[in-house]
């Protein structure tokens, strides 16, 4: 008896579970259909098949352009074009006649009737089909222009400071140059700013004092150099070298060769320092913060 009664509770208690559960998802917020959820999909489906069925239709009507479309529309337009040129001659040639101006004027508003046309159905096209233009990879408007100018000015920061890891500089200077002073000048703010290595080396024994100096005539002859300044990174661990300057370069010219290096070197997307040890070097805090 007892058993009989427990069943029955334990029956009633699943029973009511049952319905409240049922009840519950009736008011879900996935199953108010009045929210725009189930039928919205219902109807996107039946939608897709029409637009399907319309497209097919229009491609029926409007096939591709075949190459002679495209020529024919081509020499509408140069004779348009020669047109409209020559009926501007013709206003400049006869200034007091009314009605080359008028003919001219019309065929002018014609043109520019046209390309209004085209701009707006331009725009309506990237509306309908916002496949073609990414704005995300080639924003549209100024807050998303700077953003990625942002974002690609310390990606650039980023592949300098991880090329200075990789490779060492050397600055090869002469006494009486002209040009040594101005580029070892932009050469020590270059450097210190990305972290790079440099070390000075003359033909002649004398000093840079803005890096530490050797003398080695016989490296200046092995390499071939005949031009100083010059600059020669060279990558750690092997025997690669690249020119980076040659004469009195700006450190925005130093930035430009540094990134084509990283980008034949391909570190420039290997994180080789941690975000604090960059983040102090920029000044500012990355977006993982």
């Amino acid at each position: 008896m007892k058993k009989q009664l427990k069943y029955s509770v334990v029956l009633s208690i699943l029973q009511l579970l049952l319905i409240c559960e049922s009840a519950f998802a009736k008011n879900s917020f996935f199953e108010q259909r009045y929210r725009g959820w189930l039928w919205f999909d219902e109807a996107v489906q039946e939608q897709s098949k029409l637009d399907q069925g319309e497209q097919a239709e229009q491609e029926l009507q409007n096939p591709l352009p075949t190459k002679e479309d495209m020529l024919a529309a081509k020499a509408e337009n140069e004779k348009f074009a020669e047109e409209l040129e020559l009926l501007r001659h013709l206003t400049i040639r006869h200034p007091d006649n009314l009605e080359y101006i008028k003919l001219y004027k019309l065929k002018e508003k014609k043109m520019m009737d046209d390309a209004q046309t085209l701009g707006i159905n331009w725009l309506m096209v990237n509306f309908l089909h916002p496949e073609i233009i990414d704005e995300l990879e080639n924003p549209q408007n100024i807050y998303g222009r700077d953003i990625r100018g942002s974002e690609e000015q310390r990606s650039e920061k980023l592949a300098l400071h991880n090329v200075a890891s990789k490779v060492e500089l050397f600055v090869f200077r002469k006494d009486g140059c002209p040009y040594c002073s101005t580029l070892e000048k932009h050469l020590k703010t270059f450097a210190s700013k990305y972290g790079f290595t440099v070390e000075a080396v003359s033909p002649d024994g004398s000093t840079s004092k803005y890096f530490e100096t050797h003398s080695a005539p016989e490296l200046i002859s092995a390499l071939g150099l005949e031009v100083m300044p010059t600059v020669i990174a060279v990558v750690k661990d092997t025997r690669q070298r690249f020119e980076l300057a040659r004469g009195a370069v700006s450190i925005v010219d130093l930035e430009a060769k540094a990134l084509l290096l990283a980008k034949h070197l391909g570190i420039s997307q290997q994180n080789t320092i941690n975000d604090s040890e960059f983040n102090k070097a920029l000044g500012g805090e990355s977006c993982s913060k």
